[in-house]
């Protein structure tokens, strides 16, 4: 049985999660993802002396790719298999 991953859950993922890379743990990538945490906690934790705007925009604008990307069928699981 193959464990197929729901495009839909990964849109969903990623509009209420995204900025904490949950879409990225869903589908796999476990480093990209954690990157996207440590950054937002960081950027978060840093914004109260303004540092941490440029770690949030980075992510803000590593989402937006990521939404073209899973649009596009070009952010697929990391084991190859299509999003369903």
């Amino acid at each position: 049985m193959e464990n197929k991953k729901s495009l839909v859950l990964t849109l969903v993922l990623w509009f209420f999660l995204g900025s904490l890379g949950a879409h990225r743990f869903y589908l796999g990538y476990n480093g990209s993802a954690a990157a996207q945490l440590i950054m937002t906690i960081l950027g978060w934790a840093t914004m109260i002396v303004v540092v941490g705007f440029v770690p949030l925009v980075i992510v803000g604008i590593w989402l937006i790719v990521d939404l073209v990307l899973i649009l596009t069928g070009r952010l697929i699981p990391a084991d190859g298999s299509e999003l369903c």
